[in-house]
Order: C-alpha cells, then structure tokens, then sequence
C-alpha cells in the first residue's frame, strides 16, 4: 500500500521545529539581538510511505515510497516556473554541466581532522532532473547531488552577491556526513525567499528524503497534490503535523473516522489482522464491546481500571 502523506502549516524561523527521529537537527544559529525579529514562513510538507496495513508497523518512510517524484510535484506546483539547484559542499567530480556559481574551496567536517575539495554551486535545471539532484544520483550513477532548489528566482548580475550570502547563511555551517545530519539553519529560510518564489529542502524522513516547499505566502494546492498522489496510484493522507514527525498509524485512523463510503468507496487500507494497533477503529470497538460495568457503576478492562 502505496501513500502520499501532506501537510501546511507555517514555521517560526527562530524556533523551528525539531525533525525527524534524530536523522537530522537544524543548524543551531548565531543571534544577533540587533537583528529584526524574522516573521514565520509558510511550509509544505510532502513525504510518503509503503506498508501492508493500517498499524503502518512496516511502514518504510520517505518521498520515494509513494511513488510520487520531485520532478511530477515541481511541474504540478509551479508550472512554467524555472528552477535552480544550488550546493555548498559539491562533489567536484560530480557537477552540473553549466553554473552560475562555481566556487573551489576546502571543505572540513565538523570536529574532523581531515580536509577535502569542495565545489559551491548554483545552476538552472530541468524539472526532469529534480529527483537526480535530489537523491545525487541516477540508475545507480552518481549525479551532482543540491541542497534545495530555488524556484522561478529573481537572479541578476546586481542581486547574485545578495543572493549568494543568503544562501550562504542558510547552508554554509552544513555537515551532511554528521550523525544526525546538520543541513539547514532556519534562519536563513526568509532571508532566501526574498530572492524566488519558493524554496525547496529535503528534509530527511526515515529511509529517504522528503520533500518540502517553503513560501512568504500559503499555496492552495491541496486538490492539486492529490491529483498528483491519484496518477501516481498512492493513496493521499492529510497531516495535522508534518508527515515526517507524525505517526501513519494516527493519520489513518483520523481520516477512516471521517471516510464517506458511499461517495468513496471502501476505505481503501486494509485492517491489521491484531485489530491494527492503538489507533484502530476495530481495536476500539473492541475494547468497548470487552468492557464489563460492575454492580457499583465502575467500568473494568478498560481505561477506568487502575
């Protein structure tokens, strides 16, 4: 069972929120009291899993897992838009063919000995290679790998120094190879959005990247995200919280409690066969129909027995 998992909500820059199941921290941010104090940013959360039912117990977690790509949720979310990938740490033997910014520098880890070439890049590509820059690779061959993507950017010779710094500010203390992974620092969010029309992260969920869109303004793109889930042949599951923090057991639950039949057809996950878990509709029932009402009024095998 293939799902599509989204939500919106918005992110206060200066306290962002923790990320998922200690895989990745945000870049702790030197504060400047001088500074504005930065408005919250508008967040699109897109990530995906695979089980076999609705305890999720086997869920494998990840944009990849819905079937959904990169490439299809760019061309659905913003068409005609262009697009560029940008990297601090690049792989010099893996680069874009044409940039706008190619930087050599040395690159050392984090609390490492070591030191090592590195390539900071900017450069337009094709929707059609989103997933490529992505995941850094292609049918099991390396390709250059970015840290986000810029879409329909604002970019001259005058306003490429601006942009340069903020994306320095939000990438430039990244260590990718750390544990958990430290890639993004919150509060350079806003400062590149003054530069494109969204900004894309991937944000890592437990076995894949997800994928999420930041914005000065909310997108109403739910219809759209779900035609996207329905080509792909993944079921679409709205989130309260950001999929990639959120329990796939809780979210289908809550959207079982609120499934039309009649319009939609059977729920379309299938139960666990141990009653699915602590969110499911047949455990509950269950757990009411097991309840014994003792002569005093009390209520034993449930929630009322201490």
């Amino acid at each position: 069972m293939r799902a599509f998992g989204y939500c919106f909500d918005t992110l206060d820059p200066q306290n962002p929120d923790r990320l998922c199941r200690g895989r990745e921290r945000w870049i702790e941010p030197i504060l400047d009291p001088a500074d504005p104090y930065p408005d919250r940013v508008h967040r699109l959360v897109i990530s995906g899993a695979n089980f076999s039912d609705d305890s999720a117990r086997d869920a494998t977690r990840g944009l990849a897992e819905a079937g959904v790509t990169a490439e299809a949720l760019l061309k659905a979310i913003f068409p005609r838009r262009p697009v560029h990938a940008f990297r601090e740490v690049g792989d010099p033997l893996a680069l874009p063919a044409e940039m706008m910014v190619e930087e050599d520098w040395t690159y050392t880890p984090q609390g490492g000995a070591r030191r090592a070439p590195a390539v900071r890049w900017l450069a337009a590509i094709q929707k059609e290679d989103a997933d490529a820059y992505m995941l850094g690779e292609k049918a099991g061959m390396a390709r250059p790998k970015a840290d986000g993507f810029l879409v329909d950017a604002r970019i001259t010779p005058e306003t490429l120094p601006e942009l340069q710094d903020a994306l320095f500010k939000l990438v430039g203390f990244s260590d990718p190879e750390g544990r958990p992974a430290v890639l993004y620092n919150a509060m350079g969010i806003r400062d590149v959005l003054q530069h494109c029309r969204a900004l894309v992260l991937f944000h890592l969920d437990k076995h894949g990247p997800a994928f999420i869109v930041y914005t000065l303004e909310p997108l109403d793109v739910a219809e759209t995200l779900v035609d996207v889930a329905r080509k792909a042949r993944s079921f679409a599951v709205p989130f309260s919280i950001p999929p990639m923090l959120a329990r796939w057991d809780r979210a289908l639950y809550e959207l079982r409690m609120h499934w039309d039949a009649e319009a939609e057809g059977p729920f379309p996950v299938p139960p666990a066969e141990d009653a699915g878990g602590r969110w499911s509709t047949r455990r509950r029932h269950s757990e009411r129909v097991d309840e014994e009402v003792t002569p005093e009024g009390g209520v034993e095998g449930g929630e009322g027995e201490e």
